[in-house]
C-alpha cells in the first residue's frame, strides 16, 4: 500500500501542508525531484501480452507517477502530461509531500536491484540535508520519530490480531482491546487506556495458551513453561519477569484495573502511550512465535 493510502487517516485532507508529512518549499521538492529523475532508469513494457513485439519504452520515474496517478485517481495528477517530461515534472514538484513521497516508494519498486541501494542511500543522504525527518527503508517512507514509531507499531499488531481473528474468533477480544486502549488514549481516558492494553495482553496469551481464566503472572509462567526460548545469553525467568510482565506492573501499579484507595492517581498521557506500546509490542512479539510454531507443525505433518 503505498504511503498516501497507508496513512490516509492521519494526513490532513484539506491541508496542502501538514506537520505529518513536513513542509517543504519548492526549492526543497526541487532537489528531491532532481534525484528522482537521475534515477529514471529506462523500462521496457509490453502493452499487449499477446503480441510481445510491440514495447513501450518509458522509465522508472514517469511509471511511477503514471501508476500512483491510476492507484490515487486524482483531480490534480489527471492534468500529468506523461509525455511531456518537463511537465511532468513541474506537475510533481508542485504536488503534495504525501503525494512525493508516494511516487518515491513506487519509483524505488520499479528500480532494478543495481539502481536500489545507490537511489535509497542518495535520497536519504538528501532528505538529512534538508532536515526532512523522513527516509527510505526497503522501499517504504519511515518517519525518525516517536509519533511515526507508534503509529506502525499499533497498526501490525492490529493488522495481526485482524487477520487472526477470522481464523481463531477468540482472538476478537485481544483485538478489541487494544483497539479500545488506543480509542481510550485519544480521547484522554488514561485509565481505560491502560485498563484494556493489560486485559489486550492478556486475552492474546489466553488464546496461545487455551486458557479460560488467569492472571499475567499465571499466564506468562505458563508461557514460559511451554513455548518461551531465549538466546543463552538471556535466562527465561529474567526474560518473563524483565520483558513479559512489564505492562502488568505499569497496569497494576497505576491505579488504572484496582483503584486508588483513598488517594487520588494522576496518569499522565506519556505513562498512558507507553502502556499501550507495550501492548502493541508484546502483542506483536507473541503473535509472530505463535505463528512461526503454526508454520513449524504444519510443516512437520506434511
Amino acid at each position: 500500500m503505498i504511503f498516501a493510502k497507508r496513512y490516509k487517516d492521519v494526513i490532513p485532507q484539506n491541508q496542502f501542508e501538514d506537520d505529518f508529512c513536513g513542509k517543504a518549499d519548492i526549492d526543497t521538492k526541487d532537489k528531491i525531484v532532481d534525484l528522482m529523475e537521475k534515477y529514471s532508469e529506462p523500462i521496457i513494457e509490453h502493452p499487449d501480452r499477446y503480441n510481445t513485439s510491440f514495447t513501450h519504452t518509458t522509465d522508472a520515474f514517469q511509471k511511477a507517477c503514471h501508476d500512483f496517478n491510476d492507484m490515487m485517481s486524482s483531480a490534480f495528477f489527471k492534468c500529468m502530461d506523461f509525455d511531456n517530461f518537463r511537465s511532468l515534472k513541474a506537475t510533481v514538484r508542485c504536488g503534495r509531500m504525501a503525494y512525493i513521497y508516494s511516487i518515491i516508494e513506487l519509483q524505488y519498486q520499479l528500480l532494478s536491484d543495481t539502481e536500489r541501494i545507490p537511489f535509497s542511500r542518495e535520497l536519504n543522504a538528501l532528505l538529512a540535508d534538508l532536515e526532512i525527518p523522513w527516509r527510505i527503508l526497503e522501499g517504504q517512507m519511515i518517519k525518525l520519530d516517536a509519533k511515526q514509531f507508534e503509529c506502525d507499531l499499533r497498526a501490525k499488531a492490529l493488522a495481526q490480531m485482524h487477520e487472526l481473528k477470522d481464523a481463531e474468533p477468540k482472538f476478537q477480544s485481544a483485538y478489541t482491546e487494544l483497539a479500545s486502549a488506543i480509542e481510550a488514549l485519544e480521547k484522554g481516558d488514561y485509565q481505560a487506556t491502560i485498563s484494556n492494553a493489560g486485559k489486550s495482553y492478556e486475552s492474546v496469551l489466553k488464546v496461545i495458551l487455551s486458557a479460560d481464566r488467569g492472571n499475567a503472572d499465571k499466564l506468562t509462567n505458563e508461557y514460559m513453561n511451554q513455548f518461551l526460548t531465549v538466546p543463552d545469553t538471556m535466562k527465561v525467568e529474567g526474560f518473563r519477569e524483565k520483558v513479559m510482565m512489564s505492562l502488568p506492573y505499569v497496569r497494576n501499579n497505576s491505579g488504572a484495573d484496582h483503584g486508588a484507595g483513598a488517594q487520588e492517581v494522576v496518569i499522565s498521557k506519556p505513562m498512558a502511550k507507553l502502556a499501550v506500546n507495550l501492548a502493541a509490542a508484546l502483542d506483536t512479539y507473541l503473535i509472530e512465535e505463535y505463528a512461526a510454531r503454526m508454520t513449524e507443525t504444519e510443516k512437520s505433518a506434511e
